[in-house]
């Protein structure tokens, strides 16, 4: 989404078809979009984005129709069982190219460094899904409502991840015009600046430090590869939505989408929310309390575990991955059970709760990535 050929070439050329296409087309030249911009980088990718939409279209209808009996059970089990493959298969750690078959040392099925839009395209078509079994809306039967709602390409970066029932009125009736236009310019420009000067920057100041032999490695050195490692990942998450929503915007569709600011985190839990908002919600609202019991501690800590987890390997499916993801657990389970004791002591003891983890698992993070 930052290179110089999508930049000064693709955009400025899909916006001027986009600007004057008729209305009852849009739809279908976004999603058509889409899979130029992924078929450019991998024709492969296109597996993973016909398996998404066809079956969060398909399984939400079959849902709607048999969601009160033992089918709708089957068929959403199918949808999550699917799309789960689907981003096991093909979702590619962005900065070292990990996924499931390279794991397990075998050759992996696509060639670039990610399949575009893996990571989000899933997520959205179990969402839909979910929504449909629980009754939050019926289900879309036009199919390029669904397909521009999986598969809309501004989110392919790294999200925002979005929910149907918001977009559905946006995507039926887009209203592009000057004023979303500048805003739409300047989130962009936001986006890349925080891509290209503060993203790229952290990135190539971890590699910089993880080339030093960890015998020989002060530990200043140490810790400043673990905070730009940090930093690479906070800034790219921003980035991406940040150019995600200037995209819909010119686009004449308004993401929800706000900056989010870790410091003004007043717990670990928040800290995790304000680092990626989108996922967060997500993984909150269909995995944490879909398992979460009413006074029941054990369940709360077996959803802590199932949405910590789906949301590390979100960011790469590896061994790395999950042990990180087992240190969080250990961290935010820390945190629930002193969540009352917390509560009643000072402002700056809290805040040194917080600084003690965050600071203890970044360089585990960064540098478990760089062995």
């Amino acid at each position: 989404m930052s290179d110089i050929s999508f930049l000064y070439f693709f955009l400025p050329v899909f916006m001027g078809i986009y600007l004057i296409t008729p209305k009852v087309l849009k739809r279908l030249l976004v999603i058509l979009a889409g899979a130029g911009i992924i078929f450019w980088a991998d024709p492969v990718g296109l597996i993973p984005m016909g398996v998404c939409i066809l079956s969060g279209y398909l399984f939400g209808i079959f849902i709607h129709n048999f969601r009160d009996k033992i089918w709708g059970k089957v068929f959403l089990g199918l949808e999550i069982a699917i799309n789960a493959a689907v981003f096991l298969l093909f979702h590619r750690t962005a900065f070292d190219g990990s996924d499931l078959m390279t794991l397990l040392g075998q050759r992996s099925l696509v060639k670039s460094a990610a399949a575009i839009g893996a990571s989000v395209m899933p997520l959205h078509s179990v969402a839909y899904c979910i929504d449909v079994y629980k009754k939050k809306y019926v289900c879309e039967h036009k199919f390029t409502t669904v397909a521009e709602y999986i598969a809309f390409f501004p989110t392919f970066g790294a999200g925002p991840i979005l929910s149907f029932d918001k977009m559905k009125p946006q995507f039926e009736d887009p209203k592009p015009g000057f004023a979303k236009c500048a805003v739409g310019v300047r989130m962009l420009m936001l986006g890349l600046i925080m891509k290209l000067f503060i993203s790229n920057a952290m990135y190539d100041m971890w590699h910089d430090v993880t080339d030093i032999p960890l015998k020989s490695m002060p530990v200043p050195a140490a810790w400043l590869g673990a905070l730009g490692f940090a930093m690479f990942f906070y800034f790219e998450v921003c980035a991406f939505c940040c150019m995600a929503c200037g995209m819909a915007s010119l686009m004449g569709v308004e993401l929800c989408y706000s900056l989010p600011v870790t410091i003004q985190s007043k717990s670990f839990r928040g800290l995790c929310r304000h680092a990626n908002p989108s996922l967060y919600h997500w993984s909150r609202k269909y995995i944490y309390r879909k398992i979460k019991r009413d006074d029941n501690g054990f369940s709360e800590f077996l959803a802590i575990m199932f949405s910590v987890m789906l949301a590390v390997l979100w960011y790469g499916v590896s061994m790395r991955s999950v042990m990180f993801g087992a240190a969080l657990i250990v961290v935010l389970c820390f945190e629930k059970i002193l969540e009352c004791p917390l509560k009643k002591t000072a402002r700056l003891c809290q805040i040194h709760f917080i600084v003690v983890p965050d600071t203890g698992h970044n360089p585990f993070y960064g540098f478990l990535r760089a062995c």
